[in-house]
């Protein structure tokens, strides 16, 4: 009779002996159902005392467990949503910034063009009050036109100018230059402004400068964007059936051996990190090219690109051309009778005569600036800055990884640490192979579906931004070969190359005055203060189609809840 007691007893002793020089103890499964069912109330998976774990398919153990394959079960699925968690918490700061930046510089440039349509009105009712409302009209949506432009528009800049002086024409046919106009003729007067040179070269100037800058500002505002899908996107990659498992052994496993939330080894993180982000690093140096390349487009957007100099000097170039056409009154009114058929007999008006002399533009734009040592309140002192904090993300897909690991309790001194299978004082690499492995494996298969399309968009956009600086470039070098960079190198007036087309003579123009360098509207200062950027759903009006959207959130250790995030 006490035979089979006296084996039991030391079948007992051998098996606690075994398991505890293997470095573990019996798990105390009252600690993992209290913490389990607080996170699934009501739940009845966990066993009160430890089971076998025979059914278990990757938190398998030598020893006894906690676990049961529901259990398991379940704490895949909360790896998968702690990963998600986790890629918005690493991404967080970098979505913020091109979120606000996109909100601050849509919303500048609607304010240059807002500020460029009330100083041309004002200008028209000032120098030209006989053109009366028909003139303001046509002011009034060439800007509209522009800010549809900017914001990805089918239009072009070269047909916005035309039909402003197509249709400007006409009204300074009759009120500025004495000449009438049948119905039947009004087409063809419409016409006649190129024919003619009516306003010399201001509409190509116009034509020009508006053709770079707003390009270059549409550009600018569709990569940023763009940045914004390609984070959004990153935020809710789906961790493949293998990844899942990977990080289920990472956070959860040590639940079932009566370990809650022991710190994992570092190496063991950075390669279960490795391989499910294998396909977010291909996204790396596509990344490093866009930020690279917009960087070089937002230092190259000065002088003919600068959106703000070229649409603040507009009612400046607009003026002109008006006084070129009054001036030459009566070349014009022999042109257009000779092309659209004799006008009938003139009557006096009180606004043929030319408008009197007033100071030189240049002056005028030089007094009238706003003294300024804070450049930084700039459009391009917004760029530099944005550009110099979007730099530090330079390395953000291959920094992934390690980021993600960051997160994680790092293991004290000489303390042991979670390697996958138990505790240890170090990790040995024993899946490096495997990674290895499963890193060529994966090489030799295109990318998924999702991270193909953030690198195809990521492919288009660069090249747009390669095209626009490398003309850019090429413009330049023309420009310094006569000492001009787009406003001439020593502030005076003169475009003498660059601003039209080689064809064009645009020489001899006068009284647009240097740019306004440091012009300051006051508001830029204030933008990042008046618009809710703790507001995410700015990413709802992206110019581009989104991928994904979603919101930024997290929680500091992803090994801490269970909790399913819906998106």
């Amino acid at each position: 009779m006490v035979g089979p007691s006296v084996h039991s007893a030391l079948f007992l002793c051998a098996f606690l002996q075994l398991f505890s020089l293997l470095g573990g103890q019996v798990p105390n499964c009252q600690e993992v159902r209290t913490v389990f069912q607080s996170l699934h109330p009501g739940s009845k998976w966990v066993p009160e005392t430890p089971v076998s774990g025979a059914d278990l398919q990757v938190c398998q153990t030598k020893g006894p467990t906690c676990c049961s394959k529901k259990m398991e079960e379940r704490y895949q699925v909360a790896a998968r949503s702690n990963m998600e968690s986790g890629l918005q918490a690493v991404s967080a700061q970098l979505k913020r910034l091109i979120i606000q930046n996109a909100a601050i510089f849509q919303e500048a440039f609607d304010l240059v063009l807002r500020h460029g349509r009330n100083s041309t009105l004002a200008m028209l009712k000032s120098e030209f009050p006989s053109l009366g409302v028909g003139a303001q009209s046509l002011v009034g949506q060439l800007f509209l036109d522009m800010s549809l432009y900017i914001l990805g528009s089918d239009s072009t800049v070269d047909h916005m100018v035309t039909v402003l002086y197509g249709r400007l024409f006409p009204l300074t046919y009759r009120r500025l230059l004495g000449g009438s106009i049948s119905t039947a003729s009004e087409e063809c007067v419409k016409g006649a402004w190129k024919d003619s040179g009516a306003f010399g070269v201001y509409p190509k100037l116009m034509m020009t400068r508006l053709s770079r800058s707003l390009l270059a500002t549409r550009l600018f505002l569709q990569a940023l964007n763009l940045g914004i899908e390609v984070v959004n996107t990153t935020d809710h990659l789906r961790p493949s059936r293998d990844c899942s498992r990977a990080l289920l052994r990472l956070w959860y496993c040590p639940h079932c051996q009566g370990m809650l939330g022991p710190p994992a080894c570092r190496g063991f993180c950075q390669t279960v990190m490795h391989g499910c982000l294998g396909g977010a690093a291909e996204v790396q140096p596509h990344w490093r090219s866009y930020i690279d390349g917009l960087g070089k487009l937002a230092g190259g957007m000065r002088g003919e690109q600068d959106m703000e100099a070229v649409v603040l000097r507009l009612p400046s170039m607009i003026k002109l051309a008006l006084k070129h056409a009054v001036n030459a009154r009566s070349r014009l009114t022999a042109l257009v009778s000779g092309m659209c058929g004799p006008p009938p007999p003139q009557r006096a008006s009180r606004s043929v005569a030319s408008p009197p002399p007033q100071p030189p533009v240049a002056s005028a734009a030089r007094n009238a600036q706003p003294s300024s040592s804070d450049s930084d309140e700039t459009l391009a002192g917004l760029r530099r800055e944005f550009i110099s904090n979007l730099k530090g993300f330079s390395s953000f897909y291959s920094g992934l990884g390690e980021a993600l690991c960051s997160r994680e309790p790092a293991p004290a001194n000489h303390s042991l640490c979670w390697n996958g299978q138990e505790m240890t004082d170090r990790f040995s690499g024993p899946g490096l192979k495997r990674m290895h492995s499963a890193s060529e494996s994966r090489s030799s298969k295109p990318p998924e579906p999702v991270i193909s399309q953030i690198i195809d968009k990521l492919k288009h956009i660069n090249q747009l931004l390669r095209l626009v600086t490398v003309s850019e470039k090429r413009w330049r070098a023309r420009s310094r070969a006569v000492g001009v960079d787009g406003w001439g190198s020593d502030g005076e007036e003169g475009f003498e190359s660059g601003d039209c087309d080689d064809e064009d003579e645009c020489t001899g123009v006068s009284g647009l005055g240097p740019p306004p360098r440091r012009k300051r509207l006051r508001i830029f200062a204030d933008l990042a203060d008046n618009l809710a950027m703790d507001d995410f759903t700015f990413q709802e009006q992206l110019l581009t189609p989104r991928l994904s959207t979603g919101g930024v959130g997290g929680v500091s250790s992803p090994a801490a809840p269970l909790v399913e995030h819906a998106f």
